[in-house]
């Protein structure tokens, strides 16, 4: 699935508006939520769960289409909208409140309903804007009680069930169920760090996951510049390490969230206007020994340079009492959150997280890609 312009551009009002009579709670409702599942995939569960309502029927009772002739597709290959009052109708229907439905679907908040109001009206896009369908867990799905397949709305192509060590990816071809991992617990640790990670810095956490997940998807498609332990880590996944684009995530994975954590160091200082040139070389000094203990060329510092260069020492404000306090010891409360700063916006950190990064390489998009000497450095040019 491509990320696309959200629902809340559609400005246009059903052809036939009807009176709608009052919603009414399903024989069985209070389903167990699986977090972060789409909407589709919600809908389908909780229409198998009364009698497996057809999709075509069940929809109708949520709110008419939004395009002339529009029906509800499969789950697996897409994802449906509400806009407000359809998402009323769906919360009583559902024995739920709005939040909880909000909370647990990410299609269903609200920078991603329908910018429709008015009647209940629901749109079934051809593209899944801002987001992946990515497979549920199976062993997670049990335990929800379901024998469906139940699809996440993720802003990636994959995801990691940490509580059963297993990668989860939006493949659909027979034999891409997912992959166990316990074989590479360092997989695990470095999701639960990065978890972590976000909580603790919010927004900017994220921002500077994204940044890094960038970094090191180009340090991928470069061959010269790939770390040993990535190919150790695809012969531990043995035929599944063949395809070597849907593992390319999970073999880098611990590195992109550790690079994470160096950015987010720099950031934050940069960010409370500390960040002397003295102390952004010892920065640097030491993202080149994480390279060399990774096993990893040196030349791939030019690409942490360029990210620093997108992310430049922001003036020191001249120094008084209160702002020596302010950069020494931060507010009370957001001592730990890392704001969003230019070049990131706070728009952007609803896109998908290729879209997300300041930085323009996206994995597998530079598979023929190699690197010339260039006059003071490295330089990243395509071959013809």
């Amino acid at each position: 699935m491509t990320a696309a312009r959200t629902p809340r551009s559609r400005t246009t009002r059903p052809r036939r508006a009807k009176a709608w009579r009052p919603a009414q709670r399903l024989g069985r409702s209070q389903m167990p939520f699986i977090g972060g599942e789409s909407t589709g995939s919600y809908l389908r569960r909780l229409a198998n769960l009364n009698g497996g309502i057809p999709d075509e029927e069940f929809w109708l009772m949520i709110g008419s289409p939004l395009r002339s002739g529009g029906m509800p597709s499969d789950p697996r290959y897409g994802d449906g909208y509400l806009n407000p009052a359809a998402l009323e109708r769906l919360a009583v229907m559902a024995g739920r409140n709005v939040d909880e439905l909000q909370r647990a679907l990410p299609n269903l908040r609200s920078h991603r309903l329908l910018g429709v109001d008015g009647p209940p009206v629901w749109d079934w896009p051809w593209d899944t804007p801002g987001c992946f369908l990515v497979r549920v867990c199976e062993l997670c799905a049990g335990i929800k009680g379901t024998s469906l397949d139940a699809y996440l709305a993720s802003d990636a192509t994959w995801q990691v069930c940490a509580r059963h060590g297993r990668w989860l990816d939006n493949r659909r071809e027979p034999g891409t169920a997912a992959l166990p991992l316990a074989a590479l617990p360092e997989v695990i640790t470095a999701h639960q760090l990065r978890l972590q990670l976000e909580r603790r810095l919010g927004a900017g956490g994220r921002a500077m996951f994204a940044d890094a997940y960038a970094i090191v998807s180009c340090w991928w498609n470069v061959p010269a510049l790939n770390a040993p332990v990535w190919q150790a880590r695809r012969r531990v996944l043995g035929r599944a390490g063949l395809d070597e684009l849907r593992v390319a995530p999970l073999v880098f994975y611990p590195e992109a969230v550790f690079l994470t954590r160096m950015l987010a160091a720099r950031e934050r200082r940069r960010l409370r206007r500390t960040l002397t040139q003295g102390e952004d070389d010892a920065w640097l000094e030491r993202v080149a020994l994480l390279l060399e203990e990774w096993g990893a060329p040196a030349e791939g510092l030019d690409l942490v340079l360029i990210w620093a260069a997108h992310h430049p020492p922001l003036p020191q404000p001249r120094r008084t009492r209160q702002t020596r306090a302010a950069t020494e010891r931060p507010a009370r409360g957001h001592h730990r959150r890392l704001p969003v700063h230019a070049p990131h916006t706070q728009q952007t950190l609803e896109t998908t997280l290729d879209e997300r990064s300041c930085l323009p390489w996206k994995l597998g998009q530079m598979i023929t890609t190699e690197l010339r000497p260039a006059p003071g450095g490295w330089s990243l040019r395509g071959r013809a």
